[in-house]
């Protein structure tokens, strides 16, 4: 996962960069390899470049993926924008999905390119900047959510199904256990971590960044009202929030998370008085918002595709709803 953010850079002017996202259909993004003479050469990272002086964002993206691969970016939608500290100096970097374009890629510089899966990147060292992006580009379509509360055999309860969960597919795990102690959720998600080594299966843990990064997680959780209560992004790897409107996609989408979970999409048995915003709700917030959406909220793994075609990366849900061994409790 990506290290934590380092703070900026102070007196250093800040180069803006712009970047294009190839996606294939099966959901392989294009790398190509920084060649002999430039700057962190032999690395590899999505294509783009420096923007030129009068140029837009949009408009460099454009003008380097034709530069750099040969292709023609037919429809450049914008995705995110955050900075990062290099030794020597901090850039900016613009990134964009590039939703249509014509062309074969190759290298044209006589770089290497490659298409690979985010979630496992068959070439490397990836250029730390593009780190982040990479790490977002490969969540999967299922997160499960892990409540544990001071229920007798809870936190073990959790710690056993670990094995299967991940034998199951599960790539990513929220660990919510705000009713215990800070000390205990440390703990109890160290444990877990050991547990899922070698297994694929990334642990975010819902607290502060620090208990996170004493947890050995791969990055944070954060509820709708921590995020209210935030002035800036947490330093932490991947940053996840939940959200349950417009303004907290918004002010997500400011605070630079990486992804949100966004609810209720349909009814859920935790908050019947909650207003469910439904399929057609899902997709419009989704429309309006630059962050990658999982939908959640009286949500199961059947509902993935739905969720896809409303927009949303997938679904997040209960791990009872994947085991069956507890109640549901799948709101945020």
């Amino acid at each position: 996962m990506p290290p934590a953010r380092r703070l900026p850079l102070l007196g250093r002017p800040v180069v803006d960069v712009a970047v294009g996202v190839l996606r294939a259909p099966d959901g392989r993004v294009l790398l190509a390899q920084r060649k002999p003479g430039k700057d962190a050469a032999g690395f590899w990272e999505l294509p783009g470049g420096q923007v030129e002086p009068g140029e837009s964002p949009v408009q460099a993206a454009a003008r380097e993926l034709l530069e750099e691969v040969g292709v023609h970016a037919l429809e450049l939608a914008p995705w995110r924008v955050y900075e990062h500290d290099f030794p020597t100096k901090r850039v900016r970097l613009h990134w964009f999905n590039v939703r249509r374009w014509s062309g074969e890629p190759k290298g044209r510089e006589g770089q290497q390119v490659a298409w690979v899966e985010p979630a496992r990147p068959t070439v490397g060292p990836l250029l730390p900047s593009n780190e982040l992006a990479i790490a977002t580009l490969g969540l999967p379509e299922l997160v499960g959510v892990a409540r544990v509360d001071h229920a007798p055999g809870a936190p073990e309860e959790l710690l056993a199904s670990i094995p299967w969960l991940a034998a199951g597919g599960l790539r990513l795990l929220i660990v919510r256990a705000l009713d215990l102690a800070p000390g205990q959720r440390v703990q109890l998600t160290r444990r877990l971590c050991q547990l899922r080594r070698g297994t694929g299966l990334r642990v975010l843990l819902s607290g502060t960044a620090l208990e996170a990064r004493q947890a050995g997680a791969c990055g944070l959780h954060s509820s709708a009202g921590a995020l209210a209560g935030l002035i800036e992004r947490p330093p932490t790897g991947l940053w996840a929030v939940s959200a349950h409107n417009a303004r907290d996609l918004e002010r997500a989408s400011a605070l630079g998370a990486d992804v949100a979970l966004l609810s209720p999409v349909l009814p859920t048995a935790a908050h019947p008085g909650d207003q469910a915003f439904g399929w057609d709700g899902l997709q419009a917030l989704v429309a309006a918002s630059p962050l990658p959406v999982y939908a959640q909220g009286g949500l199961g793994p059947g509902h993935v595709e739905a969720a896809r075609a409303a927009g949303a990366l997938g679904v997040a849900v209960d791990i009872s709803r994947l085991s069956g061994s507890r109640g549901n409790g799948d709101s945020a």
